[in-house]
């Protein structure tokens, strides 16, 4: 399992009730990889994720959480696939210890498959991943696009 660092949710410091209220219900807790993980994909490619990479795992709304918890059976695949969106592509280590770039530019829809295969090898339910994999069919085009166009800057 990865050695995980929870982010804070600032509420404290907002002066309203309302906004911290606000706050607490739409916000979704982000999270810090405080070393670097390892993991072997379904193609039997061993990848990482490097220290100090930030994510929000499965960015599911809250009152779906009872269902589909970020934090839950979605965590690994979220932490995968958040990384493959952020980036466009996942990287491995060679023999020599250099990080080096693995699929990248596969796109969107590879991520977005990936993050169900990769969520049924590791807690095998497939209704949930399949699930969480037609969320982001739908609902992952804002997340992948500002992405795109943070690639551009």
């Amino acid at each position: 399992m990865p050695v995980l660092q929870p982010i804070p949710i600032r509420t404290k410091e907002v002066p309203s009730l309302i906004c911290r209220i606000y706050i607490w219900i739409f916000s979704i807790r982000k999270w810090r990889v405080k070393e670097e993980w390892s993991y072997t994909l379904p193609d039997g490619k061993t990848i990482v994720i490097p220290a100090g990479f930030k994510f929000d795992g499965a960015s599911i709304p809250r009152p779906l959480w009872m269902l589909l918890s970020p934090i839950g059976l979605l965590l690994i695949p979220g932490l995968i696939h958040d990384y493959a969106y952020r980036y466009d592509k996942l990287v491995y280590r060679d023999e020599e210890g250099n990080l080096i770039d693995y699929q990248k530019g596969a796109g969107k829809a590879h991520w977005d498959k990936l993050f169900r295969d990769v969520g049924i090898q590791v807690n095998g339910i497939a209704f949930i991943d399949v699930l969480a994999w037609l969320a982001l069919l739908v609902g992952g085009w804002f997340t992948w696009w500002k992405h795109r166009r943070n690639d551009e800057k």
